[in-house]
């Protein structure tokens, strides 16, 4: 069998290239693509109506499809254990596709907003990480910022090697996420990055899923403004270039008269990244995702609580794969020009709550690396490294302990006391004098300042002498807060409230353009 596979792969590279074929194949099956190891891999495309259409692997699959009579066609191929032998697979019909340095690994889907679009060039130590960029089995390929008002079907990408000329553009979060599980697994990784800075969660929602994820006020805001939409917003960017056209080269721009902004931008219209951007690759089979995406929802912070499992479950219907891996990264400190404000807290403290509701889903938290001034904070290298430590723990069974920041668990409350549990809290430990970032507070929700210390190793004891009955505790409970509590592995604890009370954020529409009228385009 070896011998025949060895003799096939020969034949396949003697194969010439047809530019011109009536076989169309989506960009993200292309040449020097990296596919699921160890799995079954969806290949689809589009040919006459009715058309028979072979499929042959240099590792020795063959399959038989018919295009219907719309001309799509999708069909699964086995795929072996990951290797450095690079593949290739031959499409016949009335005409032959011929797919080239394909390899077999582990495939990530990395997606969000800016944070995981700052690129390797503006991360830390950036010259001294592209130099040493030569990675030639660590492939990717960029979906470009995409706004479609239906589903596309491809998207203007190609498939690139991780090299110290290619690095540079590259997602830093999504590079050193993929380096380290190359380096520990020893196989190809390949990384579809698909983000847009800025973007709102509900621009990478499907409508359908939206439908499924009880997010009706959306969709029928979208049905009915979509068309009118389109064409104001088309009016707004020409005004707004003029606008830039009309400012100082060399001074500062008045910002009175910029046109006002009476529609979402592109990267917020709800379901139009998903259209553009993800759709294009739904069938692409994954290992699972990474996530980083939540600065532009901060505002409405208390709805995350629902449009983040919505996302995640949309996703998973519309890839059909099962519940695929999930990981996230928690908000780091801001200060969203309200340095004592809580709304990100309360962000930060719907994607915690994601990890209890959703299963298969995982939580970085960055509480301890952020910049206040700046929400880009740059060390992308440790975001990266605790993201492949969920996926060591969860997907590869690589390491037992030490992948997870401390979660909170459970509060009990003893006199004046509040004693707080958590998951994963081996060993606590303070990086200074005392616990940052602690307060508590009584049946009339006023928090104060509270001490704190650690007790039985993993425990958090909380008091403060102002309070006789404590009623509730949070910790990490503000935009520009940095925390000083960690476990044995460096990891620190997550931001975290003991109680229900309301959110600051919870009276704040869904929706940023929640009731629109046409009147109101100008």
């Amino acid at each position: 069998m070896k011998k025949q596979t060895a003799m096939l792969s020969l034949v396949l590279l003697l194969v010439p290239f047809l530019s011109k074929a009536d076989i169309w194949l989506p960009s993200v099956l292309s040449d020097n693509m990296v596919l699921q190891q160890n799995t079954t891999v969806k290949l689809w495309g589009r040919a006459d109506s009715g058309e028979k259409i072979s499929i042959t692997t240099s590792w020795g699959e063959q399959a038989e499809i018919t295009a219907n009579s719309k001309g799509k066609w999708l069909l699964e191929i086995a795929t072996p254990k990951g290797n450095y032998v690079p593949q290739a697979i031959i499409l016949k019909g009335k005409n032959e596709v011929y797919l080239r340095n394909i390899l077999i690994g582990e495939v990530w889907l990395c997606s969000g907003q800016s944070n995981m679009g700052t690129p390797v060039s503006r991360a830390k130590n950036s010259y001294q990480e592209i130099q040493s960029a030569k990675y030639p089995n660590m492939r990717f390929i960029k979906v470009p910022p995409t706004l479609a008002w239906s589903p596309a079907d491809d998207v203007a990408a190609r498939w690139e090697a991780c090299s110290p000329e290619t690095v540079p553009n590259l997602s830093a979060v999504a590079y050193y996420y993929g380096k380290e599980l190359h380096q520990n697994l020893d196989v190809p990784i390949g990384l579809i990055v698909a983000q847009w800075g800025g973007s709102d969660i509900l621009a990478w929602m499907s409508k359908d899923g939206a439908a499924k994820q009880d997010l009706q006020q959306v969709i029928d805001w979208h049905d009915k403004y979509a068309q009118s939409i389109q064409a104001k917003r088309l009016k707004q960017i020409k005004n707004t270039v003029a606008w830039r056209a009309r400012q100082p080269a060399n001074g500062a721009m008045d910002i009175s008269t910029r046109p006002k902004q009476s529609v979402p931008r592109d990267n917020h219209t709800p379901f139009g990244l998903y259209n553009g951007m993800i759709n294009p690759i739904k069938n692409f089979t994954i290992k699972g995702v990474i996530w980083y995406q939540g600065e532009r929802n901060v505002s409405r912070a208390h709805h995350y609580r629902k449009l983040l499992p919505a996302l995640i479950n949309n996703w998973r219907d519309e890839k059909r794969q099962g519940n695929f891996s999930f990981y996230f990264v928690q908000l780091s400190p801001y200060h969203y020009n309200d340095y004592e404000g809580v709304a990100s807290a309360e962000l930060r403290d719907a994607q915690l709550k994601t990890v209890e509701l959703v299963e298969n889903t995982g939580i970085v938290v960055t509480i301890d690396i952020g910049d206040v001034q700046d929400i880009h904070p740059s060390n992308k290298q440790e975001v990266g490294r605790r993201l492949s430590l969920l996926a060591l723990h969860n997907d590869y069974k690589r390491i037992a302990k030490g992948y997870s920041s401390p979660l909170y668990k459970t509060s009990e409350i003893a006199g004046k006391n509040v004693l707080i549990s958590f998951h994963h809290a081996e060993k606590l430990s303070i990086r200074g004098k005392e616990v940052v970032g602690v307060t508590i507070a009584g049946k009339d929700q006023k928090f104060v300042k509270a001490k704190a210390k650690i007790v039985n190793g993993n425990q958090l004891e909380v008091w403060a002498d102002e309070i006789k009955k404590p009623m509730a505790v949070r910790f990490g409970w503000s935009n520009a807060l940095i925390t000083n509590l960690f476990n044995a592995s460096g990891l620190p604890v997550s931001p975290f409230k003991t109680d229900t009370w309301n959110d600051t954020t919870e009276g704040t529409s869904q929706f940023e353009f929640p009731g629109l009228a046409p009147s109101q385009y100008k």
